[in-house]
């Protein structure tokens, strides 16, 4: 069961979307490109995910959402069942609080391109987007997980970009900064677990006798 009061609706959302078919999804791409004509039943899929009487800034906000999956390989699949396969519906469970968000996502990112600095830059110019600027900077992020078999928790994104500012911005640069902390300390530990007594001199052998006082047999 999901705590009293929490929020599911994020949950619910994405399962409508788990459910399209080829056709709505190919739809939510060319939203996402700027065309929206033909995606006016998301509308259905906003009343039955509860945001029926959602405010217009937040259905933009789902629309991105929504165009962001479409984007999935697999869900560009002939299949029209394969994004349903790859994404089954949430029970009570998956907690959208509880799902990684993009900073740590963007945190792992960082570390298995070795760190690259046009990663970071990527990252913060995402945190210091506006809602203007959000649909671009994200794309661009999405597109960068999936170069790396990453893939955001829709769930937590939606709920995340619904109360888009300065604490959500704070929470997912904490998340890329302890992600990187975390790893570079396990590789601390690691080294230092790996050669315990590396800096300790070897111990001299004891003479033996017959030995001279070089060490060297007579």
């Amino acid at each position: 069961m999901t705590k009293q009061g929490a929020d599911d609706r994020p949950a619910r959302f994405v399962a409508e979307l788990a459910r399209l078919e080829r056709g709505p999804l190919a739809q939510l791409r060319r939203g996402l490109g700027g065309d929206e004509r033909g995606v006016y039943w998301l509308e259905s899929l906003y009343v039955r995910s509860g945001y029926g009487t959602a405010q217009e800034y937040e259905k933009d906000i789902l629309r991105l959402v929504a165009g962001l999956y479409a984007l999935k390989p697999r869900a560009r699949r002939d299949e029209g069942d394969a994004a349903a396969e790859e994404t089954p519906e949430p029970d009570a469970r998956a907690d959208s609080e509880k799902g990684p968000s993009i900073g740590l996502l963007m945190g792992q990112l960082f570390l298995k391109q070795d760190r690259r600095p046009s990663t970071e830059k990527r990252f913060l110019a995402l945190l210091d987007a506006d809602r203007d600027g959000l649909p671009y900077h994200l794309r661009q992020a999405v597109a960068l997980l999936a170069s790396e078999d990453l893939t955001p928790n829709w769930a937590r994104l939606t709920r995340d970009l619904l109360r888009w500012g300065d604490r959500v911005r704070r929470e997912w640069a904490q998340d890329f900064y302890r992600e990187i902390s975390r790893e570079s300390t396990a590789q601390g530990e690691a080294s230092a677990e790996a050669s315990p007594d590396e800096a300790l001199p070897a111990p001299t052998p004891a003479p033996q006798p017959g030995d001279d006082a070089e060490g060297d047999r007579l």
